[in-house]
C-alpha cells in the first residue's frame, strides 16, 4: 500500500467508484471510505456511489498541505512531539544519506527524542552556524 497516495493518478474530469479510487491510488476501499467520513464528498443521488476525480484531488491537496511542518532555520522535526523543535545544546549529527542529501539528528530539547531534518549537502555550510555539526560515517563538508 502507498504510504502518501499521488494526486496525479486521479483525472479531474472522470468519476470513481469507491472501489476503482483505491485501485487508483494503491489504498484499501476501507481508506477511501474513512476519507468520506473525514469530509471526501460523494455522489450519493444512486448507487454505486461515486467520487468526483477533481473532489477526490482537492481532497488529498489538502491533507498534505495540512501535514507539512516548516522548520525554521534552527529546528529540527521531533519525531515524538510531531513538532519542529530545537535540538538539545545545539548538538547535532550530519549524516550523508546520498551524494546530494544529508540528515541532520539531535536531540530534543523538549521531550529527548529524535529530531530529524533533510538538507542539501550543498547547505551544509548554512547549517553550521546553527548547530554543533558532528559529521559521521567518515564523511567531512
Amino acid at each position: 500500500m502507498a504510504k502518501r497516495p499521488s494526486a496525479r493518478r486521479i483525472r479531474s474530469a472522470r468519476t470513481y467508484t469507491i472501489e476503482e479510487a483505491a485501485e487508483a491510488l494503491n489504498v484499501s476501499n476501507g481508506t477511501i471510505r474513512a476519507w468520506v467520513r473525514d469530509g471526501l464528498p460523494l455522489m450519493k443521488s444512486r448507487r454505486p456511489f461515486l467520487i468526483l476525480g477533481d473532489a477526490l484531488r482537492h481532497y488529498l491537496a489538502d491533507r498534505s498541505t495540512g501535514a507539512k511542518v516548516r522548520l525554521e532555520q534552527d529546528q529540527l522535526y521531533c519525531f515524538s512531539c510531531k513538532a519542529a523543535r530545537r535540538p538539545s545544546g545545539a548538538l547535532v549529527d550530519c549524516i550523508r544519506q546520498t551524494a546530494k542529501t544529508a540528515r541532520l539528528v539531535g536531540l530534543c530539547d523538549h521531550c529527548g527524542g529524535t529530531c530529524n531534518r533533510m538538507i542539501s549537502t550543498a547547505k551544509v555550510a548554512s547549517f553550521k552556524e546553527f548547530f554543533d555539526l558532528a559529521f559521521k560515517d567518515g564523511w567531512k563538508a
